[in-house]
């Protein structure tokens, strides 16, 4: 959900922005198949904070943090190019964190590195959308989205010391990230002024 896309909001409007829109579109599909599929892997199935991940479960999760690494190595040739590649190189390094506890350790170890992640990546976000939207506006479910984000991580942390880990929450984390960047995508097709 959370993750700064590549949206040149500070440039002028041209063809070529379709590009940032259609990288948030296949995005937040991607992440509706993974989080479906999550659900599926799980399924009615609520392990402890101390139980092992079904291995089907532990893939989706290491790899969850690869779409927003895609999209934002995808993206580096738009506006925060810098913030962009720095913001894969942290997806890219969680994705090996979270596959780390997911496959070697237990289920709160991975709500620890999946929480960390969101939270880091959501204030990314957060910030990037805040200060995109005082200049060209069309910001408000990125900054939903980072805000969300933000907090699911820490509520991830928090609760990955209960004695049960309800991973299924994180298929409804990535599913309503998923919304707010087809929100974005849509909105964006509006007129400025209609958009904020």
């Amino acid at each position: 959900m959370a993750v700064p896309l590549p949206l040149n909001l500070a440039a002028p409007r041209t063809p070529s922005w379709a590009a940032p829109r259609r990288i948030a579109v296949v995005r937040a599909l991607f992440a509706l198949v993974w989080a479906v599929a999550l659900a599926i892997a799980i399924g009615d199935k609520v392990p402890t904070t101390a139980s092992d991940i079904p291995a089907g479960a532990a893939l989706l999760l290491a790899s969850y943090p690869l779409i927003d690494a895609i999209a934002s190595l995808t993206g580096s040739t738009f506006a925060d190019a810098r913030v962009l590649r720095t913001n894969a190189a942290i997806s890219a390094l969680a994705a090996v964190a979270i596959g780390i506890a997911a496959f070697g350790s237990d289920a709160g170890s991975t709500l620890v590195a999946f929480g960390a992640w969101a939270a880091v990546s959501g204030a990314i976000q957060l910030a990037i959308a805040i200060s995109r939207r005082r200049t060209e506006g069309r910001q408000l479910p990125l900054i939903v989205s980072g805000g969300l984000s933000t907090l699911a991580g820490i509520s991830f942390l928090a609760s990955s010391g209960d004695d049960k880990a309800h991973l299924a929450t994180l298929a409804g984390y990535m599913a309503f990230g998923a919304v707010l960047f087809l929100l974005w995508a849509v909105r964006d097709q509006t007129p400025a002024k209609e958009a904020r």
